[in-house]
């Protein structure tokens, strides 16, 4: 009962921050007058997907309702779902870059004097905390359900695996427009892409740039939660 009140607890404070993230972006749109960040709605929306089906990994992992070959098949398939959507939540962080470019500073006042910029920017630091917040919940979930399964090593394998994968898939979805469906609906397509990019050289170099600095970002966030959250036990 304890671990279920503590789950909902956590998904109540992402939820009210999520909102009022949305809610500052409204106040926004309705203060200048322009029609600004409404993709916003989706983006959060796509950060939570993960954590929608690591919930449901975690709910038939603890069942008994079915065989074990049914649940093992039922948690790869979720898993496949997961891998897929995670890069969106830590994707939040990367869409800090739209103050710079929506925000429109009255003349002969420089930008940083303006409390409408910080408005601005308010919104993208708090949908960056939002995104990486809900990734290193969802992910931390699984971890936990790994290394309980397969060992502490394996636990921690997977989950350095997965951030570094959830790099690169935020550098295509940031710089080359992928989206996580893509991987059903063009995969001809995509693996070409993806095969010229790698063979490319400047293309190689830009990609490995920023997914390391990525990597950097999610690994130490992560690491310092998990840490925080083995000392609380």
């Amino acid at each position: 009962m304890k671990h279920v009140q503590s789950r909902l607890a956590i998904l109540g404070i992402l939820c009210v921050f999520s909102l009022a993230c949305l809610f500052l972006a409204r106040y926004i749109r309705q203060y200048t007058g322009r029609n600004v960040y409404t993709f916003l709605h989706w983006d959060i929306f796509l950060a939570w997907v993960p954590v929608f089906c690591v919930l449901l990994i975690e709910l038939v992992y603890w069942g008994k309702w079915t065989s074990h070959r049914i649940r093992v098949l039922i948690m790869s398939l979720l898993g496949l779902i997961w891998l897929a959507f995670y890069p969106n939540s830590a994707y939040l962080i990367t869409d800090m870059l739209h103050p710079f470019v929506h925000y429109k500073p009255a003349a002969g006042i420089r930008f940083t004097h303006d409390i409408e910029f910080w408005h601005h920017l308010l919104v993208f630091v708090s949908a960056a905390w939002i995104g990486l917040t809900l990734g290193i919940y969802s992910l931390y979930i699984l971890h936990s359900l790994v290394a309980r399964s397969f060992g502490w090593i394996t636990g921690w394998s997977f989950a350095i695996v997965v951030l570094a994968l959830s790099s690169v898939g935020i550098y295509i979805g940031r710089f080359v427009r992928w989206n996580s469906w893509d991987l059903l609906t063009k995969p001809g397509i995509r693996i070409q892409e993806l095969y010229h990019m790698l063979f490319d050289p400047v293309r190689l170099y830009h990609l490995s740039s920023f997914s390391l600095l990525i990597f950097g970002i999610t690994i130490l966030s992560y690491g310092c939660v998990y840490c925080f959250t083995i000392i609380r036990k």
